[in-house]
């Protein structure tokens, strides 16, 4: 069952792994388990290995209010800018309308256990992580403490 405990709530695991998780600028758009030749051509550009996309909107799937999904969104910002970490905006949307669109935010070369770390600083079930040439991988978060 592709390394995912039998205890994930199924259809929200279908909705993590079907999403679209869009970069704004560059225009990139990534797919768990794709390669994408665009976002390497960026990494390189940018002398990075690894990246994590991560949102601080809506922990635990529970939906916020806009402004309460905001400020998160800004104390995320302002920890990778005291990480002195180099992020660009980006957002996350369901392929079917049922789960609403996050502000997220594209992390460039942060260890995975950071972003794993990080990921659960801001209550999130799970984040993407990938590396210069590998496909983009769904890490669940939920109940793991590695």
């Amino acid at each position: 069952m592709d390394n995912y405990s039998v205890n994930i709530d199924q259809q929200l695991l279908k909705a993590y792994l079907n999403a679209d998780y869009c970069i704004v600028k560059p225009s990139l758009k990534l797919k768990v388990g794709e390669v994408s030749r665009d976002l390497d051509v960026f990494l390189m550009d940018n002398n990075a290995f690894y990246w994590a996309f991560i949102t601080a909107w809506n922990p635990h799937t529970q939906i916020l209010k806009e402004e309460e999904n905001e400020k998160r969104h800004l104390a995320l910002m302002q920890t990778l800018f005291e990480g002195r970490y180099t992020f660009c905006e980006g957002y996350g949307e369901s392929q079917d309308d049922r789960w609403p669109f996050e502000k997220s935010l594209m992390i460039l070369d942060i260890t995975k256990s950071d972003a794993m770390r990080l990921g659960r600083r801001f209550g999130q079930n799970a984040i993407l992580y990938g590396a210069l040439k590998s496909p983009a991988e769904l890490v669940w978060l939920e109940g793991l403490n590695n």
